[in-house]
Order: C-alpha cells, then sequence, then structure tokens
C-alpha cells in the first residue's frame, strides 16, 4: 500500500491534507495576481485574505512576508505555456516568441502587475534574485532560435544572444509601463532592428 492511497483505493489522511494545502496556495496565489492586476503594488496580505478567504494567518504560514508572497504571485503568472515555434525557421521562431510577449503586456492590468514586480523586487536583496531569476528563466524561452542564428552567420558570435533578446523585450515593458503597448507588428519590427544590429 503506497503512502498516497488506503486499502479500498481512496486519497490516504496523508495525502488529503497536501491536497487541502495545494489548493489553498493555488487560490491565495491567484487571488493576488486579481489584485495586482486590479490595484497594483499597493495591496496588503489582509486584502488578499479578504478576497480570497483564506485566513491572514494561513497565509503568513507559507508566505513570510507581503512581498514574498507578491514574488511568489508573479512567479506562477510566468509559469505559462510557451507558443509553438517553428523549428526549422529560427527568425520565424524570434517573432512568434516577441509576438507572444507583446500580446501579454497589452492586457489591460498588466502595466500594474510589472509595476508590482518591480517594487517587489527592490524590497530586499533575496527579492531582487528572485526577480533575477524569473526574468532569465524568461529570457532563456530565446536562446535556442538566437544560438541557430549565431550558427548560421546571421548574429555576431561575439554577443550574448540573451542580450539580443533583452533588445526585443526590454523596449516592450517600458512601453508597457508608459502606457503604450506594443502591437504586433512593432513585435516584429524590434526583432528586425535587434537581430540587423547584431549582424557581422
Amino acid at each position: 500500500m503506497s503512502a498516497a492511497t488506503d486499502p479500498s483505493g481512496g486519497v490516504s489522511a496523508v495525502a488529503e491534507p497536501r491536497r487541502r494545502g495545494a489548493a489553498v496556495e493555488a487560490t491565495v496565489l491567484d487571488t493576488t495576481i486579481a489584485l495586482l492586476a486590479e490595484r497594483g503594488a499597493a495591496i496588503t496580505v489582509d486584502d488578499i485574505a479578504a478576497a480570497s478567504g483564506v485566513h491572514k494567518t494561513t497565509i503568513y504560514r507559507r508566505f513570510e512576508t507581503r512581498e514574498l508572497l507578491v514574488a511568489a504571485a508573479i512567479r506562477r503568472l510566468g509559469e505559462q505555456v510557451v507558443p509553438p515555434v517553428d523549428a526549422t525557421d529560427p527568425r520565424a521562431a524570434l517573432e512568434t516568441l516577441a509576438v507572444s510577449v507583446a500580446a501579454a503586456l497589452r492586457s489591460p492590468q498588466a502595466g500594474n502587475i510589472l509595476r508590482a514586480a518591480i517594487a517587489a523586487s527592490a524590497a530586499t536583496p533575496e527579492l531582487v534574485a528572485l526577480a533575477d531569476e524569473f526574468f532569465r528563466d524568461r529570457y532563456e524561452l530565446a536562446r535556442e532560435p538566437l544560438q541557430r542564428l549565431v550558427d548560421a552567420g546571421v548574429i555576431r558570435r561575439d554577443l550574448d544572444p540573451i542580450i539580443v533578446w533583452e533588445q526585443i523585450v526590454n523596449p516592450m515593458h517600458v512601453r508597457t509601463l508608459c502606457g503604450r503597448p506594443t502591437s504586433d507588428d512593432a513585435a516584429r519590427q524590434l526583432v528586425e532592428l535587434a537581430v540587423r544590429g547584431a549582424r557581422p
């Protein structure tokens, strides 16, 4: 008999609290994301507790500070499905990724969430490290198509491919913060400018 099931095949007394705990955590994180989108970084743990129906003490057992909770919520938001890309055409793959980022940043709530991410990441050295890890993981999505462009001689070999990708997505972040969303066509133009500027 496994630790997760009883003899009748049901969920054991060990597994059930874990499942409930995971469900509570998901509720708290999803509520935090919704409140960040609506109100920005000014939300409090009291706000989250009231909106989620989860007691504040329970929230603090899982997240020691409001900043850690916000960081976890933003990380959860970033765990989205990567759009399918053209495996045979690295330039098309880059454009697909850039357009997907632009589309995500065009949501009405994107500016509030981005500001909250910046505010949370600046709170402590630990959160700065978490934010760096979050963005680094997102940027790694573009490494493979960019490396293929390097191997094909389209991009200089002395350049870090991630720096090239930053030239594409960082302007989108700035535009979002300034209330100027990036269109799909503008995203493709950013790809063109970055790739052209990185040519040998």
